[in-house]
């Protein structure tokens, strides 16, 4: 659709106070492609925009919820201060707990793991939780203007 003036827009990840973050894209189609899209866009009284981006975003698949609890967290990151949120973006787990979870995923790589290493699975659960917060953190961060390389995100 290059040259066109009409960019689609695509919808990855909605959050509370309805910002919708959106990625523009632009690509080349055949003449006739396009045409096609054209006059569908025409019947279905919508912007070519729109009629691609439903397109794209019927055929793949969505992203996998997380649970409630996750979600909620998320949602009240656009109310926290910036201190606050550069504090849970630059969080991380202790030594210790970096030092168990390598140990479990090398061991998980080479052998299914005993009782005793699945009870500390939620180290794991622990893990993408902070993972989770600190890149909702950092996109809040950035949606207000910060440069998250200075000071750097470690």
């Amino acid at each position: 659709m290059t040259g066109q003036g009409d960019l689609p827009s695509m919808h990855p990840f909605e959050r509370d106070d309805d910002k919708i973050m959106t990625t523009a894209i632009t690509f080349e189609l055949p003449p006739a492609a396009f045409e096609q899209l054209r006059r569908t866009a025409h019947r279905q009284n919508q912007p070519i925009s729109e009629l691609v981006k439903e397109i794209v975003l019927r055929e793949i698949p969505g992203l996998p919820a997380l649970p409630e609890d996750v979600e909620t967290d998320l949602a009240s990151f656009s109310r926290l201060s910036d201190d606050l949120l550069w504090l849970i973006a630059r969080t991380t787990l202790t030594p210790q707990q970096q030092r168990t979870l390598s140990q479990l995923n090398d061991s998980a790589q080479r052998r299914t793991l005993t009782p005793e290493e699945l009870a500390q699975q939620q180290l794991i659960g622990s893990y993408d939780r902070l993972v989770v917060r600190r890149a909702q953190a950092a996109f809040v961060l950035k949606q207000r203007g910060y440069d998250l390389s200075d000071p750097p995100i470690t």
